[in-house]
C-alpha cells in the first residue's frame, strides 16, 4: 500500500514538473507581432461644389405652323403639281379636284361625242358632221359649266404628305396635302406639375435627339399651358428648336433636360461610395492618419453620379471611393493616387 502512494506521489510530481518546463518554453517564444496588411484603397476631397438634379422629358418634333388641305367635296384629283419635299408659296394653285357632277357631265358629253365620231367616221354625210359638230360644242360647253375646284396652299411651306395621285377618287372632307413650316420646329410634350413652377418663357433647355446622339441641340420654352390635365398631373410645353442645317423632321424623338433642383455650395460624395446599412443608415468611410473611420451621413439631392451630404462630414475630408466595402472601423488602409500626379500635390493631399 505504502509502493502504491509512492508510486502515485511520484507520477503527480513528473506531470507537475512537465507543466512547469512548458510554460517556461512557450514563454521562451517569441510573440506574433505582424500588423495586419493595409487595404489599397482609392479617396476623394470633399469640397463645396455646384450640384443640380435634372429630370428627363420625352417629346416629339412637329412642325409649329401647319396646314392640312381636304376635299371639300366628293371627286377626283384632276390636275397635281407638287410632289413630297416641294417648296410651295402661300395661295399656289398646287391641284385641280373635279367634283362628282362634273365628272358625270363630262363622262356624259365625252361618250356622246365619242358615239357621233364613229357613225361620222363609217358615214360621213352633212347630217352626222352636223351633229359631230354639236356634241364638240356640248362638251366645251360642260367644261366651262361645272369648272375644277383648285387646291390651293393656305401657307408657305413644303409638302410633307401627299396620299393622292393624278386619278385618284376621293371623298368629301379626305386628306389631300399636308403642307408644314419646317423653318419652325417645336418639340411638344408633357411634364409634371411639379416642374412647372420651375419653368418660364424664354429658358433655355438643353435638347439630345436620338437621330443625332453625338451632336447637342439647344431650345427655347415658347409657351406653357396654363391649365394642368387633372387626370395625369401634367401640363403641355412647346419648345422652340432652331435647326439651320435642316437636320431635324417632324416627328424626330426629342429628350428635353429640365433642372429640377439646384445647390450652388453643396457637399457632396460619389454615390457608389455610400453603404447603405440594414437599418437604413447611410455610411462612408474616411481615411485619417492611414486609418479607415466610418461615418453616419445624412442625404440630401440625389443626381445621377452624385449624393448631397448634409450632415456627417466637413470640407477636406477623404471619403473612401474604392474598397470601402472591405473596410471596418480602424483597419490601416494605403491611399492609392491618382496616376501621373504631381509628388507635390500627393503630398498636399495628404
Amino acid at each position: 500500500m505504502k509502493t502504491t502512494k509512492t508510486f502515485i506521489h511520484s507520477i503527480i510530481l513528473l506531470l507537475s514538473i512537465g507543466f512547469f518546463v512548458g510554460c517556461r518554453h512557450d514563454d521562451s517564444q517569441p510573440q506574433n507581432t505582424t500588423k495586419p496588411k493595409p487595404v489599397l484603397v482609392q479617396v476623394v476631397e470633399v469640397k463645396p461644389q455646384p450640384l443640380q438634379s435634372t429630370v428627363e422629358v420625352v417629346g416629339t418634333i412637329e412642325p409649329k405652323v401647319s396646314a392640312k388641305i381636304i376635299a371639300p367635296t366628293d371627286g377626283a384629283i384632276e390636275e397635281l403639281h407638287v410632289v413630297e419635299n416641294d417648296l410651295v408659296q402661300k395661295n399656289q394653285v398646287v391641284g385641280l379636284l373635279s367634283s362628282a357632277d362634273r365628272l358625270a357631265l363630262l363622262g356624259e358629253t365625252q361618250a356622246r361625242l365619242e358615239r357621233v365620231k364613229s357613225r361620222t367616221s363609217a358615214n360621213p354625210d352633212s347630217s352626222n358632221n352636223e351633229e359631230l359638230q354639236r356634241a364638240k360644242e356640248d362638251r366645251e360647253y360642260a367644261e366651262r359649266l361645272f369648272l375644277g375646284t383648285p387646291i390651293v396652299s393656305p401657307i408657305k411651306g413644303r409638302v410633307i404628305d401627299k396620299p393622292i395621285e393624278v386619278g385618284s377618287v376621293v371623298s368629301a372632307r379626305q386628306l389631300l396635302l399636308t403642307i408644314a413650316d419646317l423653318n419652325a420646329l417645336i418639340i411638344r410634350t408633357a411634364v409634371s406639375e411639379l416642374l412647372l413652377p420651375k419653368l418660364k418663357v424664354g429658358q433655355r433647355l438643353p435638347v439630345r435627339m436620338d437621330a443625332y446622339p453625338d451632336q447637342q441641340f439647344s431650345g427655347t420654352i415658347s409657351l406653357i399651358s396654363p391649365q394642368v390635365n387633372p387626370a395625369t398631373r401634367t401640363g403641355e410645353i412647346e419648345v422652340h428648336v432652331a435647326d439651320v442645317a435642316g437636320r431635324l423632321k417632324p416627328g424626330m424623338l426629342a429628350t428635353l433636360s429640365i433642372i429640377a433642383e439646384r445647390r450652388d455650395n453643396a457637399l457632396a460624395v460619389p454615390s457608389d461610395a455610400i453603404i447603405v446599412k440594414s437599418d437604413g443608415q447611410n455610411v462612408v468611410f474616411i481615411a485619417q492618419d492611414s486609418v479607415a473611420r466610418p461615418r453616419v451621413i445624412a442625404t440630401g439631392l440625389i443626381t445621377k453620379t452624385q449624393t448631397e451630404v448634409r450632415d456627417g462630414l466637413k470640407p477636406g475630408d477623404r471619403v473612401v471611393v474604392m474598397g470601402q466595402e472591405l473596410l471596418k472601423d480602424g483597419m490601416p488602409v494605403k491611399v492609392q493616387e491618382p496616376k501621373g500626379k504631381p509628388l507635390s500635390t500627393r503630398e498636399g493631399a495628404r
